[in-house]
């Protein structure tokens, strides 16, 4: 019996040493691996071409902040009719903007015009419209477009403050952008306000 024992005992060591020894040497492939020397191409032959990567790439977008967060309803998305007039608005990356069908030294023109004309202080003029100005904000009426376009609202927002506006070029129309006097871009419903103005001017 005694014999038997220690028989067993011996091969159940034997088993654990001999897993053990598996388990240790069980290691990835790549381990062993040797780096190859590089391919020699016969002369008069073509170097082999490997897949490409393809590149894509897509502009920087402005991450949305302040209002643009809020749920709230769509506001100058539409096109309607954009064809048949000289001024609308639009949204981009860079905010909402004022498209007007002229060139950006015309538009700079007009912009100033409109800003002295519409009641505005014009606080600093400058050729290439980026035009600094006080606006003060008058009641809506209850039958003013703006009023109808931003009915989910409770009561009414007061936009009075100092603004500048900024030009691009796009093509062979001028993009009309609002911001605050340091270079911040606007909040989206007080530009909808004062571009709202100079598209009534410059339409």
């Amino acid at each position: 019996m005694k014999n038997s024992s220690r028989t067993t005992v011996l091969l159940l060591l034997m088993a654990i040493l001999t897993g053990c020894s598996w388990f240790g040497k069980d290691e990835p492939e790549y381990l062993d691996s040797v780096e190859g020397e590089p391919l020699q191409i016969p002369e008069g032959l073509d170097s082999p071409i490997g897949a490409r990567p393809v590149v894509i790439s897509a502009p920087k977008m402005r991450t949305p902040t302040g209002d643009e967060l809020e749920p709230m309803p769509p506001r100058v998305v539409s096109t309607a009719g954009k064809q048949d007039t000289n001024t609308f608005m639009a949204w981009s990356a860079e905010g909402v903007y004022l498209m007007v069908k002229d060139s950006p030294e015309s538009v700079a023109r007009r912009l100033r015009f409109a800003i002295e004309r519409s009641g505005m202080n014009l606080l600093e003029r400058d050729d290439t419209g980026a035009h600094k100005f006080q606006y003060r904000h008058e009641r809506i009426s209850e039958d003013g477009f703006f009023k109808k376009m931003m009915f989910w609202r409770d009561g009414p927002a007061d936009y009075s403050g100092t603004y500048r506006t900024g030009l691009s070029a796009d093509g062979e129309e001028t993009r009309v952008y609002l911001f605050y006097p340091d270079g911040r871009s606007c909040d989206t419903q007080a530009a909808e306000v004062v571009l709202g103005v100079f598209m009534e001017r410059l339409g």
